[in-house]
């Protein structure tokens, strides 16, 4: 299935800076001291100096007259004299087509000052790219990256290239093994480059794909719009069984990501009116006043009714056997219905005494232990609570929960 998800805008910008050039002495200058025999030779000078004169004077009008320049270029360093000329000419004549000529001369001079090497391969990757050569660019943007290991902007290019081509598991594990290096340097990963993955993923069916990027943006303290966008996928391409879903849909409650009807009426069917008449109750007076559910269609009314008929009955009826729960699977059920009605302490006594009961599905119960703590701000115990969760579907929700978590003791 493909879906369609916002594109995050990629910026390519010149990576040369205000003037985008690196100094080069004047071919004339450098002959006059070095005589015939240096490294610009006569007939390039004589082509070079009127050109050069034109565009310092301010007539870019010489677009027809570069290809003169380039048929005497023979040496290193007029390739690097000439390179630069060109992509002054394109430069302020906004030639892209120039620019890139200049540029590409440049980095293959083998003449640049060393400090201006990483910045040039990197603009020859960003124009190239531009001119849809996305090969050639690739080639100058991974000799840039071990020169610039800390920019994050070129392993993004380079795997901007692999999309371009409709290589895009290349450019996922680009984009993975970059998180990779910035997280083991102690790096921040911006949000925008998770989800660049999911978008990459999501748009072109690659829905295993989309649902680990989905998670990578959610654990990347992502701006509301973003992390709308990765619940959407992990609700719609869920692997999760009914509980475990639930245990997602209300991670997404909490966390603003209840955006479409379908999650609303999906949490309502994994929430059971019969068995968890508050959490239905809640879950539907959220979906009205966020406008996403109709409280007169007859669907929604009907759960509302029934959630509503047996609310007393059922808080009675577990307040009496909260007491005494025969096994660990009872009073796991007791402290779920608790967590329903917002009574966060019972239930973590329940969800506690479940497990020391030896209830059968542990990771299950361990889950709602740290949702009961996190809703109580406990939030270091909820973290650790959820990070014991390591095996199976489960552990992919505790990593999700772990996020949240962390989102409520940033800054």
């Amino acid at each position: 299935m493909k879906r369609s998800i916002s594109r995050v805008a990629m910026a390519v910008a010149l990576a040369m800076g205000a003037t985008g050039m690196v100094a080069v002495a004047a071919p004339a200058e450098a002959a006059k001291k070095k005589g015939s025999s240096g490294e610009y030779s006569k007939e390039f000078i004589a082509v070079y100096q009127p050109i050069s004169a034109k565009v310092d004077a301010g007539d870019t009008a010489v677009a027809a007259e570069l290809p003169g320049l380039t048929a005497t270029v023979k040496s290193p360093d007029e390739m690097l004299a000439a390179g630069q000329l060109i992509y002054n000419v394109g430069a302020k004549t906004s030639d892209q087509a120039l620019q890139y000529q200049g540029v590409k001369m440049m980095a293959d001079s083998g003449k640049l000052p060393e400090e201006n090497v990483g910045k040039i391969y990197l603009a020859a990757g960003q124009l190239g790219y531009n001119a849809k050569d996305y090969a050639t660019a690739r080639s100058y943007l991974q000799k840039a990256q071990p020169l610039m290991p800390n920019d994050p902007q070129v392993p993004a290019l380079i795997a901007e290239t692999y999309v371009a081509e409709g290589q895009f598991v290349q450019a996922l594990d680009l984009i993975e093994k970059s998180m990779e290096t910035s997280r083991a340097a102690g790096q921040p990963i911006p949000d925008t480059t998770p989800f660049r993955g999911l978008a990459i993923a999501a748009n072109n069916g690659l829905n295993d794909q989309a649902f680990k990027w989905a998670t990578y943006v959610l654990e990347s303290s992502p701006r509301p719009e973003y992390r709308g966008e990765a619940y959407k996928v992990l609700s719609a391409l869920s692997p999760f069984n009914k509980e475990e879903e639930l245990d997602l849909l209300r991670l997404m409650a909490r966390n603003d990501g209840l955006t479409v009807r379908q999650q609303y009426m999906a949490y309502l069917q994994g929430a059971d009116s019969r068995r968890r008449p508050a959490e239905v109750k809640s879950v539907i007076d959220m979906g009205i006043a966020d406008g996403v559910l109709d409280g007169s269609s007859a669907i929604v009314s009907e759960e509302l009714n029934s959630a509503k008929g047996r609310m007393a009955q059922t808080l009675k009826e577990i307040d009496t056997d909260s007491k005494n729960p025969s096994s660990g699977n009872e009073a796991m059920a007791i402290a779920d219905v608790y967590l329903g009605y917002g009574k966060a302490a019972q239930a973590e006594t329940l969800y506690n005494k479940a497990i020391s009961m030896g209830v059968t599905d542990k990771a299950a119960a361990m889950t709602g232990l740290g949702i009961a703590q996190a809703d109580q701000g406990k939030f270091a115990e909820a973290k650790s609570t959820f990070q014991q969760i390591t095996t199976g579907n489960r552990s992919t929700l505790a990593k999700l929960w772990i996020a949240y978590v962390d989102s409520k003791t940033a800054g």
